[in-house]
């Protein structure tokens, strides 16, 4: 289910390779990303202590009542950002300060002089240096004030942006126009209406449109200064996204291997000289085998664990598109053995040519039988293209397993090819830490866990015997305790 506000699939466009987004689609090149949380919060954390000591209804008013005394002042000044106010002459910033501290108690705004120091900012710190107040106590009151208005889209955070708009609207500097009429009620209404009230959902969009617009580029190095400052005085609290245990119940395993080794009992002819039945059987085996190491080796919950369900998926996708081409050629099964022993022969070729250390995992004489084994290799080629020349997307859209491919081989692909969306889910840690701006720390402990795959290896598995059930007879006992698989036999 999509979430509201948020795009189909259907709504981006498909351009050269690559997917865009509907908003990156209509504004292209000339839209500017900044972010509120990393780029506006910090000018605006002044009136977010202002905000978070006094709640809501006291807070709007003495925010508002301070910005319409800084707009009275004949300042250059369009948007209440601190970065601005500190750039003032002393005799300026001393007016605001004035106006700020007879408005508010000083102490709320001392948390901001551990950032802002008395040697580049004397005059804020006159004004706002409390020294009673702790350290400790500083960063605290930043840490959970950053915390609180850091989602931009949260009530609180709504309720910051407004009152960065104040100045500007006090100022004349906000023309809406008059056929807009829920953003003027809006702008004339907001702190005057609980968030509780139906009219909000209105009013809190309006206002985040309004707060987009920036009237000043970013101060980067300020803004810089702010993160560097109070990241570098508090510690990373990493959190997991999730711990994920479940039960080792393998009975289906056992089940599903007891059957398949009476099914060979049963077809010894055909396990000496059938290519179809070794490439079903045998490629079944592979994923069995693949199937035990997950859950023997305790991968269920890991990276290798997705990487063994993706192998498994393959191999079943495979399998089926066997079947259906068999149809039409008959020695397909033989082919696709050929196929594979022409790819062990490249990499044997190429082992030859190299030097390769007796202390690594590839064992060259076995690569050599195996590729020998069918036929002496000077008479086989290598097909370096997709086996049947169809590509693996192509084959699942074949065999009708197309939503297969689109969410589970392609989210294990990340997997297998270590891109950073897997990186970052099984290898980053959460810092818990509002003033790191909840960045990612390695996960060096291997503390965080998965879901596990079982459910869904049990799911391919499934339609895996579902498939040779309609070729190879199961044992009944096996057949009445899946019947959902082996249906009609």
């Amino acid at each position: 289910m999509v979430e509201k506000n948020l795009s189909n699939l259907s709504d981006h466009k498909y351009t050269k390779g690559i997917i865009e987004s509907p908003i990156n689609n209509a504004f292209g090149q000339t839209l500017k990303l900044n972010s509120w949380t990393k780029e506006r919060l910090p000018e605006y954390l002044w009136l977010g202590l202002i905000l978070n000591y006094y709640g809501r209804e006291e807070g709007l008013k003495r925010g508002e009542n301070i910005l319409y005394q800084i707009s009275n002042m004949n300042l250059d000044i369009v948007q209440p950002k601190l970065s601005l106010f500190l750039k003032l002459s002393i005799v300026n910033q001393e007016k605001i300060y004035e106006i700020i501290s007879s408005i508010i108690d000083p102490v709320i705004l001392s948390p901001l002089t551990i950032v802002y120091r008395r040697e580049e900012n004397e005059t804020f710190n006159r004004f706002f240096y409390i020294n009673k107040q702790t350290v400790e106590n500083r960063i605290l009151v930043l840490k959970e004030t950053v915390k609180k208005f850091y989602s931009q889209q949260s009530d609180s955070a709504t309720d910051l942006r407004y009152l960065s708009i104040c100045l500007p609207l006090f100022k004349g500097r906000v023309h809406v126009s008059e056929k807009v009429e829920m953003t003027i009620e809006s702008l004339k209404n907001y702190s005057k209406t609980d968030h509780k009230d139906e009219k909000m959902s209105f009013y809190r969009p309006s206002i985040r449109s309004i707060e987009l617009i920036d009237l000043e580029d970013p101060d980067t190095k300020f803004i810089n200064n702010f993160w560097r400052e109070v990241g570098l005085m508090t510690d990373c609290s990493p959190k997991y996204i999730a711990q994920h245990i479940e039960n080792n119940d393998d009975y289906f395993l056992k089940d599903t291997q007891k059957a398949f080794e009476n099914i060979i009992l049963l077809n010894k002819e055909k396990s000496i000289e059938d290519p179809k039945f070794n490439v079903l059987i045998g490629s079944t085996g592979y994923m069995l085998k693949i199937y035990n190491e997950v859950i023997s080796s305790g991968l269920k919950n890991g990276i290798l664990g997705r990487h063994a369900f993706r192998t498994i998926l393959e191999v079943f996708i495979m399998m089926k598109y066997l079947i259906l081409k068999e149809k039409n050629n008959e020695s397909i099964f033989k082919s696709y053995q050929l196929y594979g022993i022409g790819k062990y022969k490249h990499i044997l070729l190429r082992l030859r040519e190299s030097e390769l250390s007796e202390e690594s995992f590839i064992t060259v004489p076995i690569v050599d039988v195996i590729v020998n084994e069918p036929m002496w290799e000077e008479f086989m080629n290598i097909d370096v293209r997709f086996f049947d020349q169809q590509n693996i997307k192509r084959k699942f859209e074949e065999v009708g397993e197309r939503e297969l491919y689109e969410i589970f081989y392609e989210y294990t692909t990340n997997y297998a090819h270590g891109f950073w969306g897997a990186v970052r889910e099984s290898s980053q840690l959460v810092c818990d830490n509002p003033l790191h701006k909840y960045h990612t720390v390695a996960d060096l402990g291997f503390d965080q866990k998965f879901p596990s795959v079982i459910y869904d290896i049990d799911k391919i598995f499934k339609k895996h015997i579902e498939l040779l059930s309609s070729v190879y007879e199961f044992p009944k006992w096996y057949k009445l305790k899946y019947k959902e698989l082996t249906y009609g036999l």
